[in-house]
């Protein structure tokens, strides 16, 4: 599964409601997360590519494909394969 797949997957899993995920996503206006919605994603995320990610850094994000560019500047091998 490539990193966006996983990335959308991880994300719809920690949703309280089914919704569509796709990269241009809002995560604040479009799903509505709350901060144990956002707390369940960071850790998700951190779990899922061992890595560790700012509160400060993911306050900064707005569409999913933001993630996926975070993801990457942290850890720059995600983006290979």
């Amino acid at each position: 599964m490539d990193l966006e797949k996983k990335i959308i997957k991880i994300i719809e899993e920690n949703l309280e409601e089914e919704l569509k995920v796709t990269l241009k996503t809002d995560l604040r206006d479009d799903l509505n997360i709350d901060s144990l919605s956002t707390l369940m994603i960071i850790t998700a995320l951190e779990d899922e590519f061992s890595i560790t990610i700012k509160d400060t850094d993911f306050a900064e994000i707005k569409l999913v494909e933001d993630i996926i560019k975070l993801l990457k500047e942290i850890h720059p091998e995600l983006g290979e394969g």
